[in-house]
């Protein structure tokens, strides 16, 4: 999920598409092109693909099109596979070299920059922009990667592959009630506001998806919020989203402390604050229909599935 323009990541803070470059990639000749992945639609050589965003990187795996990427961004680190791909930055500061280097025939990012594409194209490579703000505009990433990789067919599956998880956790809450959720990230380091899921963001979608209510009303993408925003709000759940590899070890302990004194929010009152660390909750991607189970865990425990339920990863409560 991003901010208009951004896209969120795993981190105590939300990495965005805009963070800063930190990556490097091997010298010399660009890996060749694995021949299984065909030819690129338009410009009659092989598909080269430069992946600028995380959540692009893992459909263009799970469409079986991992082999084709030559280059991606510093945030592109699932599957696991992906971290053995060439880094070249991110949509704000991008290695042109590198970029160049790869010779890529396609590219493409979730952002609103035009000055980004505008550099690909520059460099003959095919630059396309996604959007990913809610559960639409992914379903329509998935298509237009379909379409502009010659690959509809497996773009197709995977979209049906979503909706049915989709709809498979919508019939696991069916006809329960549907509780106020706040989805926020941690206050930062002496900052008096919290990041949230405003209406009709992407998480919006998800907690729909598993049954709540978004406790904040308005539509926006991620607002920052006072606490005193959240008392008046009242949530009757609220779930923090404490992902990042980076991040302290002690994490869900401090996030809890935090929350332990704001008794006169319902669900402090009622010990409904749950913090989570799967990465995936905000990456609007394949995993969807795992962040929606993840979600429904916790809005609903009594329709909780087994350890065989689809291998969801460990997070903490």
């Amino acid at each position: 999920m991003r901010r208009r323009g951004r896209l969120l990541t795993p981190g105590l803070l939300v990495l965005t598409v805009g963070a800063a470059l930190a990556a490097g990639c091997a010298e010399g000749a660009p890996p060749a092109p694995r021949p299984a992945e065909g030819v690129a639609p338009g410009v009659g050589r092989p598909l080269r693909i430069l992946s600028l965003t995380p959540n692009v990187t893992e459909i263009l795996f799970a469409m079986g099109l991992g082999g084709a990427i030559v280059g991606r961004s510093t945030y592109c680190t699932y599957p696991p596979e992906a971290a053995a791909i060439p880094a070249v930055g991110d949509t704000l500061q991008m290695n042109l070299e590198r970029v160049v280097a790869l010779a890529p025939t396609h590219a493409f990012a979730v952002t609103k920059r035009a000055d980004v594409i505008r550099s690909l194209e520059g460099l003959g490579v095919r630059a396309v922009a996604l959007e990913s703000d809610t559960m639409a505009e992914l379903l329509e990433t998935i298509r237009t990667l379909g379409r502009e990789t010659g690959r509809q067919a497996d773009a197709d599956a995977l979209e049906a592959r979503l909706r049915g998880d989709l709809e498979a956790v919508r019939r696991r809450v069916a006809g329960r009630p549907r509780p106020k959720v706040l989805f926020a990230f941690p206050m930062t380091i002496g900052s008096a506001q919290m990041m949230v899921a405003g209406r009709g963001t992407f998480v919006d979608g998800l907690l729909e998806v598993a049954g709540g209510e978004n406790a904040y009303p308005e539509t926006a993408d991620w607002p920052m919020i006072s606490p005193q925003r959240v008392v008046a709000l009242g949530p009757e759940v609220v779930v923090v989203n404490a992902a990042g590899d980076d991040d302290a070890p002690d994490r869900v302990a401090v996030v809890r402390r935090a929350w332990a004194h704001w008794t006169s929010v319902p669900a402090v009152a009622n010990g409904r604050v749950v913090v989570l660390t799967e990465p995936y909750l905000t990456i609007p991607g394949p995993r969807v229909g795992l962040a929606a189970a993840r979600l429904a865990d916790v809005l609903h425990p009594e329709t909780r599935q087994g350890p065989g339920d689809g291998g969801r990863d460990g997070g903490a409560r």
